[in-house]
């Protein structure tokens, strides 16, 4: 996708038009109808759009359409007075044999067409030579089809074959570079494959390629992140598998002839931050434990709370995506709030764990109240807290650590 002269239409990750290397501005967003006909007819260029299909795909769904024929009309004529604003006269949307089509007389380039054909460039080859191929298509993808219509059926089609088809070529790769011993470019597709899908699978890849170049430190932030992205985005715990990378960093690091200096500035935090600490689920429950041994000996009291969220009603939030939203707002309100020495983490999408040292039951409910007020300087709409406690030495506690679909 390098070319400047001509048309460049990028559809993976994005979609953007850029004549002669500068982007056009179309519309303020790439959902319009008039938009999403235009992203259509780019997609099915070679085999045009029935004009009944053309029509479901926009209309469909909505019920206030009464005649979705003339709408499809002026939608096209919308479209081709944008094409004209924006300096596109070589390019047209005709209609012939009852189909609609895109046509463009100058030189055109599309992200998936060069992405497929760089794929199918691979069909026969083995050894460096495919694996050469092979990271050339990986440089092509850039990210879902589409992702802004990803309600649309006709993207979801689209989008899982596209992303089957990367994900076939990073197995492919790896397993190549795992038998080569090349972890320099294993790590490379990995932290790619990473950060596009932030995947168990690719996670894993990518740790196990930081263990193989003894890149440990770095294999366990990759880790840790994947494990607060597996129980924040997706409210589940890490599997087996994922835990065992983490046994075979923990190993490698006792193996290693590593002086006490070394390992403190490992176990340090890499900057001063204000506020509480927040660490992910597995390690809450580990600084739970220990504080509860350590009060034993010292007789000092420390508190867990229970913090979660609820609607105007006081019903559990379902809504994964709002609950993930108010989520970020409710951990900025706790971290702001206590003190450094306090711990917390987010168990699930609606509810948050926190462990306050060197208090007592009074001092807890002030430590809510100020959550709460500093919750209310940028809150979620419709969306309020609601606290429990428990002492740290009352055994009974260890019930806030289980899986529970919502908190009441």
């Amino acid at each position: 996708m390098a070319q400047e002269k001509g048309i460049r239409i990028i559809m993976l990750g994005d979609f953007i038009i850029a004549c002669n290397g500068v982007p056009l501005k179309l519309e303020r967003t790439n959902t319009t109808k008039a938009m999403q006909a235009l992203q259509m007819l780019i997609y099915y260029k070679d085999t045009g759009l029935p004009r009944n299909v053309f029509m479901d795909a926009l209309y469909s769904r909505d019920d206030n359409i009464t005649d979705p024929a003339n709408n499809l009309k002026v939608t096209v004529s919308n479209l081709r007075r944008l094409l004209q604003r924006a300096g596109l006269p070589d390019v047209a949307i005709r209609f012939q044999g009852g189909s609609y089509y895109w046509q463009c007389e100058q030189p055109t380039e599309i992200d998936v067409e060069a992405f497929q054909a760089q794929v199918k460039r691979c069909r026969g080859l083995q050894g460096d030579a495919l694996a050469a191929e092979l990271e050339k298509a990986c440089a092509l993808y850039t990210g879902d089809f589409l992702p802004h219509l990803q309600a649309e059926d006709w993207v979801i089609a689209a989008a899982v074959h596209f992303r089957e088809m990367y994900f076939k070529c990073v197995r492919t790769l790896a397993a190549y570079f795992q038998e080569k011993g090349d972890y320099n470019r294993l790590l490379e597709i990995a932290a790619q494959a990473a950060a596009l899908y932030p995947l168990e699978e690719w996670k894993i890849l990518h740790i196990e390629s930081l263990i193989a170049m003894e890149r440990y430190q770095e294999a366990k932030s990759v880790y840790e992140d994947a494990v607060a992205t597996l129980q924040k985005e997706y409210d589940i715990k890490p599997s087996p598998r994922l835990l065992e990378c983490l046994r075979r960093i923990d190993r490698s690091t006792e193996s290693k002839n590593v002086t006490i200096n070394e390992l403190q500035g490992l176990l340090k935090e890499s900057e001063a931050m204000a506020g509480a600490y927040y660490c992910a689920l597995p390690s809450f429950i580990d600084a739970y434990r220990v504080v509860s041994r350590i009060l034993e000996r010292n007789g000092q009291s420390a508190y867990l709370m229970l913090c979660w969220m609820v609607d105007g009603k006081g019903h559990p939030i379902t809504d994964k995506e709002k609950a993930s939203k108010a989520g970020e707002k409710v951990s900025k309100a706790i971290c702001s709030t206590l003190r450094r020495g306090d711990t917390y983490t987010q168990p699930a999408l609606d509810r948050f764990l926190i462990l306050l040292m060197g208090t007592n039951l009074e001092n807890c409910s002030v430590v809510s109240g100020r959550i709460d007020a500093n919750y209310r300087k940028d809150p979620a709409r419709g969306i309020t807290l609601r606290y429990k406690l428990a002492p740290v030495s009352d055994m009974a506690s260890e019930e806030m650590f289980q899986e529970k679909p919502c908190w009441t």
